[in-house]
């Protein structure tokens, strides 16, 4: 079978199946997350996405760091029926790698094509293709309230497409083949509910490059919410096993719609590994060409039907809201106050039947009012006990707050008393150590003893034997008799001075020790007026 006939046979065994129009009437897109959402873009609308990326690698093995820049690119066009979309997705990333061997460091650059790949997409079931059997009753508040457990039945897709790879591609493994098949199972769950949005859950199963030496298997899990109209949050994880490079990644972003036309967004990405670690910040944006007219509804083979414009297709839904409505009323087309209407009284009936009925009905309506009304305060009671409690935690909280300080205001004015208690008993301490003074005044005393005793050997204790036996007249050298006399005369002079020198500072002493004496009394009691004071603010307290 030649590559032309393929996609005219594929569009024929997939037009057997059963589904709905894929065209909305704001843009579908597929950013900011990296996987593919179950539905087409719808026939005759060309989609570009795009974006720019910039991030860091570090590779600890290898000692490398790079500084990359990507740019992708998606083009997705519905063609020829509801279900089928053909794209192309490709990414162009340029890296600059620095890589330290020892004490050099080395810089290279590199560009080149990641990945280009063209592909067709085909919705093989949707579960949301039976609008009228899964009408919801608009007049039930529990009908459409209610869990509906055919939401956890999600819209499926599958994908088929080829790879094509540059010769000497640095971004792949060098046996990688330069064609090699890629397939990708799609699933996609929507829920709208009134009390937590809109949630979109996609996931997507992923075989690529099988027919090469090293095949990928991977999987993206994508989350997305609808805050409003204008935003959306999306959530991804995705995970891929090879030979040649696995990872983790890691996704969060969010997508602004400017117009039913153009969307805007921006993501962060990481991984949880550093062979290499990577981290990646990207924006971009989706830009629908609309040249969407009609919305094919294929009915089953042997049905006729065929491609209905959207003026009949409107008629026909008007028509089955009306007969839904009528259905409704039907269960209790008698009940005149669920229509709202005044009950028909037959005019042959007698005034007091009339009477009866029309106080039934007041009644029951009154029943109804002061029903709402209880309902009403009840939900008013419940608010003001809620802000109520909430205000007694806020109290309960700013009081122990204030508690706390107290105590840690107390604590600290403690720790500051026991540490002037204690400063000033380590000055007491010094100032109670009188072995020192004492050996000093022994010392002195010693001394002045010693000096005595030598004045007092010094000094002849009997008279002096020359006036006794005196000399003859010639023999004495009087010169030298007075010279002696004036050393020995300073000699005691020395002395005395030096006693008097010495008693001096034994007395500066006593007076020193008599001070220290007196301001170790008064520092004691001064810390006892302190003790009496702390013992007086804690009977206080």
């Amino acid at each position: 079978m030649s590559p032309k006939s393929i996609l005219p046979f594929l569009v024929l065994i997939l037009s057997a199946f059963v589904s709905q129009a894929q065209y909305t009437e704001k843009i579908n897109s597929n950013r900011p997350g990296t996987s593919q959402g179950a539905y087409s873009v719808g026939t005759n609308v060309l989609q570009a996405e795009g974006g720019f990326g910039f991030g860091k690698e570090k590779h600890n093995l290898l000692n490398t760091k790079t500084n990359f820049f990507n740019f992708d690119y998606s083009a997705r066009y519905g063609l020829l029926i509801e279900q089928l979309e053909i794209r192309l997705d490709g990414r162009l990333r340029s890296d600059g790698v620095r890589q330290t061997i020892g004490s050099s460091e080395e810089k290279t650059t590199r560009t080149n094509f990641e990945y280009n790949t063209l592909g067709a997409k085909y919705l093989i079931f949707d579960p949301y293709k039976n609008p009228k059997k899964d009408s919801v009753n608009l007049n039930s508040w529990k009908a459409q309230h209610r869990f509906k457990w055919k939401t956890l039945i999600p819209a499926v897709s599958a994908y088929i497409g080829v790879n094509y790879v540059t010769k000497d591609n640095p971004f792949t493994f060098p046996e990688d083949e330069a064609i090699s098949p890629k397939v990708v199972i799609m699933t996609q769950n929507n829920w709208t509910t009134s009390r937590i949005g809109n949630w979109v859950l996609v996931t997507n199963f992923i075989i690529d490059k099988v027919t090469t030496e090293m095949p990928l298997y991977g999987w993206i899990i994508t989350s997305t919410h609808t805050i409003n109209d204008k935003w959306a949050v999306f959530g991804e994880y995705q995970g891929q096993k090879s030979d040649f490079y696995s990872d983790d990644i890691l996704r969060v972003g969010g997508a602004y719609l400017w117009d039913k036309n153009l969307q805007l967004d921006a993501h962060i990405a990481t991984n949880f590994k550093d062979t290499p670690s990577i981290f990646n910040f990207s924006f971009g944006g989706s830009y629908r060409f609309d040249w969407h007219t009609k919305d094919e509804i294929i009915e089953q083979p042997g049905l006729e039907g065929g491609v209905k414009e959207k003026e009949e297709e409107e008629e026909i839904l008007d028509e089955e809201k009306k007969d839904i409505d009528s259905y409704e009323y039907e269960e209790d087309e008698t009940d005149s106050l669920k229509q709202g209407k005044i009950p028909m009284i037959n005019d042959f009936e007698d005034e007091d039947f009339r009477q009866a009925l029309e106080q039934d009905l007041d009644e029951r309506r009154t029943a109804e009012r002061l029903e709402r009304e209880r309902i009403e305060s009840e939900k008013q009671a419940k608010k003001d006990e809620k802000k109520s409690r909430k205000e007694e935690r806020k109290r309960a909280k700013r009081e122990a707050k204030e508690a706390k300080e107290a105590e840690k205001a107390l604590i600290k004015a403690e720790k500051e008393r026991q540490k002037m208690i204690e400063d000033i008993d380590s000055e007491l301490d010094k100032m109670e150590a009188p072995q020192d003074v004492d050996q000093e005044l022994e010392q002195i005393e010693k001394e002045l003893e010693d000096l005595e005793k030598e004045i007092e050997s010094e000094q002849p204790s009997k008279p002096v034997e020359t006036e006794a036996k005196p000399i003859p007249e010639e023999d004495i050298d009087i010169d030298k008799a007075y010279e002696e006399m004036k050393k020995q005369e300073e000699k005691r002079r020395k002395k005395e001075e030096k006693a008097r020198k010495e008693e001096e500072k034994r007395r500066e002493k006593e007076e020193k020790m008599r001070l220290k004496e007196e301001q170790k009394k008064q520092k004691e009691k001064e810390k006892e007026e302190k003790k009496k004071d702390q013992k007086k603010d804690d009977n206080g307290n």
